[in-house]
């Protein structure tokens, strides 16, 4: 990975160290093959719960991925900020 790529990866666990698990089980959802791995998601997501990992089977070379999605407080930033529509956040609860 590249360094503003792992720099982020640093800033979200610095972030996600001074939360708590979320009290609310909320469902986070990732579809890896749309994922360019922009890292906009791990950027804005205030607790921390997105990580950026190399992806070799992407044409990218790097996705985000839910690294601690106990984290996941439902806020949907990650949802409305993601240009590729790749994360999705209760989404069951909003079609059902």
């Amino acid at each position: 990975m590249e360094k503003f790529e792992l720099d982020l990866n640093q800033e979200a666990l610095a972030r996600r160290k001074t939360k708590n698990p979320s009290d609310k089980k909320n469902q986070i959802s990732l579809m890896r093959v749309y994922c360019k791995g922009c890292g906009l998601c791990v950027d804005i997501c205030p607790t921390g719960t997105l990580q950026l990992e190399d992806n070799h089977e992407s044409k990218y070379g790097t996705s985000a991925r839910i690294d601690a999605p106990e984290y996941c407080i439902g806020c949907e930033m990650c949802e409305m900020r993601c240009p590729d529509f790749a994360i999705f956040v209760n989404y069951e609860e909003k079609t059902g």
